[in-house]
């Protein structure tokens, strides 16, 4: 009886270890034109492996191979098993039969070939039902919220992939060329849920989800998106094995290449409109507000434009406002909170830094968008907030200018006192007396222009110098309104302040009108007046770190810790270098 079992032990070790080198591919039929997968397959580490003939067929790549190893537990021993796949990416250039000759490979020593294959190739217009069983199980929808739209409109682009298969991966491979279409992509899940289309249940997962504005009128057209799929198949030879289902199912990886059907896209001109037009399309309010009323000379003022509302608002670009002549207008800092396709509720704020260098009475006009409403087909005017504004003169700046007018007063007199005690007084004559008189009335209106005008000049420089000379102290200043801000758990005013008080100092010390700032520029000024390059550094980086607070979410309670002793730090040691 042992020797009987020995015996069937025996021979069926020897029909289950066999080694065969099998071929296997991801689709037969194929279809013309498209990418095949063609796979040698072997459970052993195989070497030596000699290609087959593609009779035909077009070899874009391989031999490709690649080594994986399993363990089995059987009775308390182990095995292992070593699989080694030669993988061939191959194409048809016309239909037919294609004959694939053996392949051959070396295992410990011996020869093993594989079975020819034929492989068919068919037209991909001509078998519509061998299309339609290629992709039923695995394909791409694309799902647009319009069809029809103006120039300047927006609509909302979905991929979405849908799955009976077992996908290991799926990338897109080419993304689609959107021509004409301003493009924002939004965020997407990588998570799949289940969806049933006719009764079908499927796996889906959304690939690609972007807004798209319109740039152009006509018709326009989505290019296919490019997807390369990863599928998990049973491996063929085990449906062959009368104990595969003892032993386990292997699984083999087909790479199928998928692509969405184009789209198609109406878009027609806006009417037409004004100059003053600028492109704005939806459906958008205005404001604008102000952090203070009364301020004094050289002091800081906040103005922000707030934009809300739906449609292409991050194409906005400022809104052009006539602020005061005697103010200084630093570029604004723009801010964007846009969600999800733009059917919630949308924010664009430009926020300006205004520095009044003169005392009065001023008015912030409003500002004004004209846009075309999607829903009334019809262009709309929105208006923000007039907001008036009182000046004071800086006590620092009003004793600078006294001084200077009492200093002007005491040289004028000398003047004066020179010329009487070194003129004689001649009595005229009645005719020398018209002709004089003649002169004086003529050129008068010249001389009080000169005069005028080198007065202006003189207050000019004395002015910037008194700004030059005066920047460390005006910066410092503002830093304590950074305190003040800090103290009051106002993160977003503190960073603000800081930042005011740099740009405000660089614009002060070096002279530097705001049309002029920037970050380059403060490099070129700090080499020219040799400041050391490391001070230059921790300056940019302290304005980069107060633009990342004020905008970023993130927790900002252990940045202000320190950033106020960097600003104070930063301005003295500039300072000293200047010195």
């Amino acid at each position: 009886m042992k020797k009987i079992l020995i015996v069937i032990y025996l021979f069926f070790s020897g029909f289950i270890f066999a080694q065969e080198l099998i071929i296997s591919t991801n689709q037969n039929p194929a279809i013309v034109g498209e990418k095949i997968l063609i796979q040698f397959s072997i459970d052993a580490q195989g070497k030596n492996f000699e290609s087959p003939k593609f009779n035909g067929l077009q070899v874009l790549s391989g031999p490709n191979p690649s080594t994986s190893s399993s363990y089995t537990f059987i009775n308390g021993k182990s095995e292992s098993k070593t699989t080694t796949v030669y993988s061939f990416y191959l194409k048809a250039a016309k239909k037919g039969i294609f004959n694939i000759s053996s392949a051959k490979v070396v295992v410990e020593g011996k020869e093993i070939k594989s079975k020819p294959y034929q492989l068919k190739v068919v037209e991909k217009s001509n078998n519509k039902k061998l299309e339609k069983s290629l992709n039923n199980d695995l394909f791409i929808k694309v799902s647009t919220n319009k069809k029809n739209i103006l120039v300047g409109e927006q609509i909302l682009v979905t991929y979405k992939l849908f799955t009976r298969l077992d996908l290991e991966n799926a990338e897109p491979s080419k993304m689609p060329n959107l021509n004409g279409f301003w493009v924002k992509d939004l965020e997407t899940s990588s998570r799949f849920k289940r969806d049933v289309i006719n009764g079908v249940p499927f796996n889906t997962v959304v690939i690609k989800k972007s807004v798209l504005t319109a740039q152009k009128s006509g018709k326009l057209v989505l290019d296919p998106l490019e997807l390369k799929c990863n599928v998990r198949t049973m491996n063929r030879r085990n449906s062959r094995d009368p104990f595969a289902n003892f032993f386990g199912n292997t699984y083999q990886i087909e790479e199928k290449i998928i692509l969405s059907k184009p789209v198609s896209i109406n878009v027609s001109d806006l009417p037409m409109h004004s100059k003053k037009f600028k492109g704005a399309v939806g459906d958008f309010k205005l404001a604008s507000e102000i952090d203070k009323t009364e301020l004094k000379t050289n002091e800081a003022l906040t103005y922000k434009i707030i934009l809300s509302g739906t449609g292409n608002i991050e194409l906005i670009d400022p809104i052009d406002i006539k602020f005061p002549s005697d103010f200084e207008v630093f570029d604004p800092k723009i801010t964007n909170k846009i969600f999800e396709g733009g059917r919630k509720r949308s924010v664009k704020i430009f926020e300006y830094l205004l520095i009044p260098r003169n005392k009065g009475e001023y008015i912030i006009p409003k500002a004004s968008l004209i846009y075309f409403n999607i829903k009334s087909k019809s262009y709309k005017t929105e208006l923000s907030q007039e907001h008036k504004i009182k000046v004071e003169l800086n006590p620092n700046e009003e004793n600078q200018e006294n001084s200077n007018f009492q200093q002007i007063i005491k040289n004028e007199k000398k003047d004066i006192n020179y010329i009487f005690n070194n003129t004689k007084l001649i009595k005229p004559s009645s005719r020398l007396i018209e002709k004089n008189l003649y002169y004086l009335i003529y050129f008068s209106p010249i001389f009080l222009l000169i005069v005028f005008y080198f007065f202006v000049k003189y207050k000019k420089n004395n002015n910037a110098k008194w700004r030059t000379n005066k920047a460390n102290k005006i910066a410092l200043k503002r830093l304590k309104n950074a305190q003040k801000y800090l103290d009051d758990k106002n993160n977003e005013g503190f960073f603000e302040e800081i930042e005011k008080s740099l740009w405000g100092y660089f614009s002060d010390k070096f002279k530097v009108s705001s049309a002029n700032l920037s970050k380059e520029n403060i490099s070129l000024y700090f080499k020219q007046y040799k400041v050391d390059d490391d001070i230059k550094i921790k300056f940019v980086k302290l304005l980069d770190d107060c633009e990342l607070a004020r905008y970023s979410p993130f927790n900002k309670t252990d940045v202000t810790k320190d950033m106020l002793n960097k600003a104070k730090d930063i301005i003295i040691k500039v300072e000293t270098e200047l010195k």
